[in-house]
């Protein structure tokens, strides 16, 4: 594909000579260049180990993240490999024990070594291929006691990494809940101790992006600190050095995302060239910074915040001018910038999750200002008050607690808004394409002032919309999908030209425990993370039959995550008296949202999607 993609860009070059001589060798040395290095860099996953059980050696490389009776982190073994060990935590003095744990630490860990699974559904996180592009090639599950570790002489990095998780460690002791997660997600760029629920809330408005270190904060962080090292008496130049020693320090402490990196470095790019007063384009900047970062570490471009975080950042820093020349009131630039934001942003999003938040425009149009101006100024402040004042008398961090302690049960509520978003389903490759042609197209037009310049590019960005919306009501073929929700069942049933959908159970997680200490912050449920991401991978937004074959939580306890998420106009359930509390409930929140529900017998049958039989009434809940 690559090759396909040099070969016609030679032909071009070739058929109109003008470009020949200025672009042909600009372009196709690194694109050969590149291509062996990413070549390279696949090639590099090789290993020294077998499956089975071992005992590795290595060094503990990413702070152990603890949820419940889980933790998981990354090792550097004996023979320079990369490892991911995923421990289950027996007892509750074991969870002590690995919350003492700390990069840099030396270890010996037997274990079971295994490599990981690809995807066994259609809409499935790739955990294989994630883990390959962090030349990841191993899962490490320890027995029972196999973990046994010492504190080795750390290097420089660990130990920034050590104060990292100190301090996260402190903010989830020190700090109310309401705020401690987004106190570690803006300061440390660290989602872990964030709500299961409130985390969903976020991406599901297409906000997630506000709780990431990005340009947004460094751009904050440099201007806060050249404002203090000023006030101080230094030089410009003496605080323009200081901030470009202290940025990598700061991408390490803010989780080394790709934002960090990009917008960190960014910056260093842009401070060296004011400290030696050499005129840099701000394009010309970031395309150094986009070349270098995939130089080292050429696999970056799969992850999708990369992806995202230099897409949006090309785009923004292209359109600066036009924004400029044409948007004079702050307001009017805001508008624009946020709106080019999502548009670029839109189709990569659409890929990856299926649909779009209606309410993510006005919500970053609102938040944004909001957390500039704000919440990250006193985040910033009451964490550095934090190191002199105990959590009780630190102003910025009690008004901090007080807003989002309110902020949040809202954000929660309007999440679950059914009307909210729109579930497009997953475009192909073909169309991501196209609509980035459109937008390209579109923005072309823009900048050229062309008397109503909008009127084509919205008409084909509508009409692609509406085709990926409305394209499986086209299709003549019925589908069959065997959900597999591991023990348990669930079929999902598709009609020709969507004339009906139908799914016949949703699987269910069963539990054998209730002590605290093993809950999660979000708990696997097969509803939420299989059975729902499958029916929007497919753009379903609605079930004409939910059949719920027998009462057994590993078939119906999915089921439950289905009341708020899609809209279920009807539930085949087995006649009989209903004895579970958990069925009772799930009945009844069904009936709750309107769904009707027929209890079901031997020899009852429907034909296109119209039942045959007499169903209770919506209303007669005597036999729930």
């Amino acid at each position: 594909m690559y090759f396909g993609i040099l070969i016609t860009f030679l032909i071009f070059c070739f058929t109109h000579r003008t470009f020949f001589k200025e672009k042909v060798l600009l372009v196709t040395i690194p694109f050969v260049l590149y291509y062996l290095i990413g070549l390279n860099a696949v090639e590099q996953n090789q290993t020294s180990y077998e499956e089975g059980s071992q005992n590795v050696y290595g060094v503990i490389q990413t702070i152990p993240t603890i949820d419940g009776d889980s933790m998981s982190m990354r090792l550097k073994s004996n023979t320079g490999e990369m490892i991911q060990v995923q421990s289950f935590i027996y007892h509750q003095e074991d969870q002590l024990k690995m919350k003492t744990l700390a990069p840099g630490d030396a270890c010996m860990i037997t274990g079971d070594l295994s490599k990981p699974l690809p995807p066994t559904n259609f809409s499935q996180f790739n955990y294989k291929q994630y883990l390959l592009n962090h030349n990841i090639i191993w899962i490490l599950r320890p027995e029972q006691g196999g973990i046994a570790c010492i504190q080795g002489r750390a290097e420089l990095l660990n130990l920034f990494q050590r104060f990292r998780q100190k301090h996260m460690m402190r903010i989830v002791d020190e700090v109310d809940p309401s705020f401690s997660g987004i106190m570690n997600a803006l300061v440390f760029g660290d989602r872990n101790n964030l709500d299961g629920d409130l985390l969903k809330a976020y991406q599901h408005l297409g906000i997630i992006h506000l709780l990431a270190v990005s340009g947004l904060h460094v751009g904050m962080l440099v201007s806060i600190l050249f404002y203090v090292l000023i006030r101080f008496g230094l030089a410009r130049e003496r605080a323009m050095e200081i901030m470009i020693v202290i940025l990598p320090v700061y991408i390490i402490f803010a989780g080394a995302a790709p934002s960090v990196i990009r917008a960190s470095i960014m910056a260093m790019v842009v401070l060296l060239s004011m400290r030696f007063r050499k005129k840099l384009s701000p394009i010309a900047g970031i395309s150094l910074v986009y070349l270098g970062y995939l130089a080292i570490n050429p696999l970056t471009l799969f992850h999708l915040g990369f992806q995202l975080s230099f897409l949006i950042s090309f785009g923004l820093i292209i359109s600066a001018p036009t924004i400029i020349q044409k948007y004079q009131h702050p307001i009017s630039q805001l508008i624009v910038i946020t709106f080019l934001a999502q548009l670029l942003s839109f189709p990569l999003i659409l890929y990856h999750t299926f649909e779009f938040s209606l309410l993510s425009l006005p919500l970053n149009l609102v938040y944004i200002p909001v957390i500039t101006t704000v919440v990250l100024p006193l985040t910033l402040l009451a964490f550095l008050l934090s190191f002199f004042l105990p959590a009780g008398i630190n102003l910025p961090l009690l008004v901090l607690e007080l807003v989002y302690s309110t902020f949040h049960p809202l954000l929660l509520e309007v999440s679950d808004w059914s009307l909210a978003t729109i579930v497009f389903g997953r475009p192909s490759v073909i169309f991501v394409a196209a609509f980035y042609g459109v937008i390209l197209i579109g923005c072309i037009k823009w900048e050229n002032g062309t008397r109503n310049w909008w009127v084509a590019p919205v008409t084909i960005f509508g009409l692609l919309c509406f085709w990926q919306l409305s394209s499986p009501y086209f299709n003549p073929e019925a589908k069959v999908t065997v959900i597999d929700v591991g023990q348990g069942d669930s079929i999902l049933i598709e009609l020709p030209f969507r004339r009906a959908v139908y799914l016949i159970d949703a699987g269910g997680t069963v539990s054998f425990t209730n002590e605290d200490w093993r809950n999660k912050r979000k708990p696997f449920d097969v509803g939420a993370d299989i059975v729902i991401p499958t029916l929007t991978e497919r753009g379903i937004k609605k079930l004409d039959k939910l059949v719920l074959t027998h009462g057994h939580l590993d078939h119906i306890g999915g089921a439950m995550a289905l009341v708020d998420a899609i809209k279920v106009k009807e539930v085949l359930y087995g006649k009989g008296p209903v004895e579970g509390e958990f069925e009772r409930d799930l009945l009844l929140r069904f009936i709750e949202k309107g769904t009707q529900i027929h209890f079901v017998e031997d020899g009852m049958s429907w034909s296109k999607g119209r039942p045959i039989f007499q169903s209770f009434p919506q209303k007669d809940k005597n036999m729930i």
